[in-house]
């Protein structure tokens, strides 16, 4: 687990903004773990100084971690907020990703711990959590989030939405999946879904990719090859452009269905017959039915 203060070093903050919000961090950290009942002294964890590292046993249920600890954390996110100025007040995001973690003569060595910080600073995630205000952004790697979060209603998985985690030139990318948790509207605190609020602005088409390929029955090449054959209008996939690249086919096929009347609603249905409902396919549903009224191309 690697967690971060957003906008740790804004200007604006004053030495006393900052040794508040240093000691708001430790606190809801300290809180949100004895109330998950994480026991905190079991943990290895070290001040980054703008945020912490924290290396659970590997006993601790994983799915506590996605299902509880991140309501658990707005929680006390908000209580500090509610209490101190606007430069005092705490948002933070949140990195989990499981792997191994080795001894080393002057500390831990870990792949996994450096993939964990690499998602932390994912820059999608950071706009997103800018964008909504949001008090707590978690961010769960693929490993994580196929192996436990959409294995547990209880964590929510359909809130969740796939990103790219590639932050540095030349890097092989990655994903991961974001949850935003306390994000603003109009004033007042709001539970964030995870596409709704967006689609009707510019990034419409790239959160309908994320969101069809979210969906197993999509992102495999073989049930996809099926959906084309179920798809109920052969007019429309007839002519999706076939490409190797996973991405890239499921890229043409949504490009395809948006440029012709009701084709995305189409593209639902011959989903929901391979994969009747499941987080992914209500998420999925939520894009489509707030697809803009007109689309961009």
């Amino acid at each position: 687990m690697a967690v971060d203060v957003a906008g740790y070093n804004n200007p604006s903050r004053t030495m006393a903004h900052l040794r508040e919000v240093h000691e708001g961090l430790w606190r809801v950290l300290r809180t949100s773990f004895a109330e998950t009942g994480i026991p905190w002294d079991s943990c290895f964890v070290e001040n980054t100084g703008d945020g912490a590292m924290i290396l659970l046993p590997p006993d601790i249920a994983k799915a506590d971690l996605v299902a509880e600890f991140p309501g658990r954390m707005r929680d006390e996110l908000r209580r500090h907020n509610h209490l101190h100025a606007p430069g005092a007040q705490v948002q933070l995001r949140l990195a989990v990703h499981a792997g191994e973690v080795a001894e080393g003569s002057h500390g831990r060595i870990s792949k996994a711990v450096s993939f964990t910080f690499r998602i932390l600073d994912a820059p999608e995630a950071k706009a997103v959590q800018k964008e909504a205000e949001a008090d707590l952004a978690v961010i769960a790697s693929e490993l994580l989030y196929e192996d436990v979060v959409r294995e547990d209603p209880a964590a929510e998985p359909a809130s969740y939405r796939r990103i790219s985690v590639k932050v540095k030139p030349g890097e092989t990318p990655a994903w991961a999946w974001l949850r935003v948790l306390g994000a603003v509207t109009n004033g007042g605190i709001v539970a964030t879904p995870a596409f709704a609020p967006a689609v009707a602005r510019r990034d419409a088409f790239p959160l309908l990719v994320e969101a069809l390929l979210a969906v197993p029955c999509v992102r495999k090449a073989e049930s996809r090859r099926l959906l084309l054959e179920l798809f109920p209008r052969r007019e429309i996939a007839d002519v999706v452009p076939y490409h190797a690249e996973d991405r890239l086919h499921v890229i043409a096929l949504a490009r395809t269905c948006q440029r012709f009347a009701d084709g995305l609603a189409d593209l639902l249905g011959a989903v929901r017959t391979i994969e009747p409902e499941s987080p992914q396919v209500a998420a999925l549903a939520v894009v489509i039915a707030n697809w803009p009224a007109h689309p961009l191309n």
